[in-house]
């Protein structure tokens, strides 16, 4: 379940709304400090009590020094914020959305200009997602056992950079990677015990902006769902363009265009829980993530 909105909702205009977008974005500070210039970086600060941590092969392991894999997260993270809040706020492409997206707004701006450290933490082979959101505490109890995530603060972002470069993990027996894979005894050897194999059908998040935006969403308490609104889908879906699982332009775009159509819908978001529930069903909005998945490459 969402965070309720707070009262500061309600009476946010435009104007303060976009001053209030603009100082965040502009917080951001993408070049290092010139003290960490050629040398191995751990961790680096950026925006608003934004930390980096572990990111130096962020995100396909391709980085050309030790600091361009913080500074690319962190103008992922600018740059998702930027698309994901400006649309919430009616100002993005797709035009005013119900108004209840933007009070998720606000209150999405109210935890990244708290005081509150938000944490980004980069690991290899440690999840089988691209990334993981910390969701709040009340909502926690799914990931007590997952000690990656456990171990990582609300808020907080795990991204797995061997999924986001398509490698394939290490944590399958091997007969999976023979039968499965359909890897010889040399790739399995050689996957185990030297270089991990590389499969390009793995490797599938190119907008990274949207991936990062999607996780920081996930910050507002809203959970993947098809028994009633899922936000999280629904604004990557119309704010970034359809899917990167989805090659053809026609169908993203067509897929784009009902995600909106869905988060402008009066009816749906000015109903309570329960009564979603059934309009999700009744208008076919629960077939839009079962039809995307059909057009999966």
């Amino acid at each position: 379940m969402a965070i309720k909105p707070c009262a500061y909702a309600a009476v946010a205009d435009h104007s303060t709304l976009s001053k209030r977008i603009d100082t965040l974005l502009a917080s951001f500070t993408i070049q290092p400090a010139s003290a960490l210039q050629g040398k191995p970086a751990h961790s680096m600060v950026t925006g608003p009590g934004i930390r980096i941590e572990n990111c130096k092969n962020y995100p396909y392991h391709k980085q050309r020094s030790p600091i361009e894999g913080y500074m690319t997260l962190a103008n992922d993270i600018r740059e998702g914020l930027r698309i994901g809040l400006q649309a919430m706020t009616g100002n993005g492409p797709m035009g005013k959305l119900h108004p209840y997206h933007r009070k998720q707004a606000i209150l999405l701006l109210d935890l990244l200009e708290s005081s509150q450290q938000k944490i980004f933490r980069c690991v290899e082979d440690k999840t089988f997602a691209y990334a993981v959101a910390k969701p709040p505490p009340e909502l926690f109890a799914q990931y007590q056992n997952d000690k990656v995530i456990r171990d990582i603060p609300f808020p907080g972002v795990v991204i797995d950079t061997y999924r986001l470069s398509g490698f394939l993990t290490r944590k399958h027996e091997p007969s999976t990677y023979r039968d499965f894979f359909k890897l010889d005894d040399h790739q399995i050897a050689e996957h185990l015990a030297g270089n991990p194999q590389r499969m390009e059908r793995l490797h599938r998040y190119n907008n990274l902006k949207a991936l990062v935006f999607h996780e920081i969403v996930h910050w507002l308490g809203h959970a993947h769902t098809n028994m009633r609104p899922d936000v999280v889908d629904l604004y990557e879906t119309c704010f970034f363009g359809g899917s990167d699982f989805i090659s053809d332009a026609g169908s993203n775009m067509e897929f784009q265009q009902r995600a909106c159509s869905i988060l402008k819908d009066s009816k749906l978001w000015d109903a309570n829980e329960k009564q979603q529930a059934r309009l999700w069903r009744k208008q076919g909005y629960d077939q839009l993530k079962q039809d995307m998945r059909k057009m999966y490459d």
